[in-house]
């Protein structure tokens, strides 16, 4: 009888969670609102690749070292600027932006400012490729 019951029971709560997943696929009002920053037409290779997602923060007066990356990197700047120093070059990134970074292009990534920056960086690359390759240079 206690077998019954709780399978009855069960069945109760699978019954109106289904009516509660039911009632939220006829909202028509969206739960967000999306918005394309960058978009850009890129070649992989075959074979496995990776995808990376990394975090950066960046306190004020601080530079990255020169580096190269082998695959394509993408930056969006969540809070603060990002200066991108690319081979004599500079370009300012501020939050809600985003940009490419060009294959193995000489680089560095500046905050010239006197608050923290916040940037997620996307890579996708074959699976053995380093994330960058730090300039000798430096």
């Amino acid at each position: 009888m206690k077998l019954l019951t709780w399978a009855a029971g069960a069945a109760l709560v699978i019954a109106s969670s289904w009516g509660v997943a039911q009632d939220l696929t006829e909202i028509d009002k969206p739960a967000s609102e999306l918005e394309e920053v960058l978009a850009q037409e890129i070649e992989l290779p075959p074979g496995a690749q990776s995808v990376r997602v990394v975090r950066v923060t960046m306190d004020p007066h601080t530079a990255a070292a020169w580096h190269t990356h082998p695959s394509p990197v993408y930056v969006y700047v969540v809070e603060g600027e990002v200066t991108l120093e690319v081979e004599g070059e500079t370009k300012t990134i501020k939050a809600g932006e985003a940009v490419a970074e060009p294959l193995d292009a000489r680089m560095r990534a500046l905050n010239t400012t006197d608050q923290p920056a916040h940037a997620v960086v996307f890579q996708v690359s074959p699976k053995e490729k380093a994330f960058l390759e730090e300039d000798a240079q430096n």
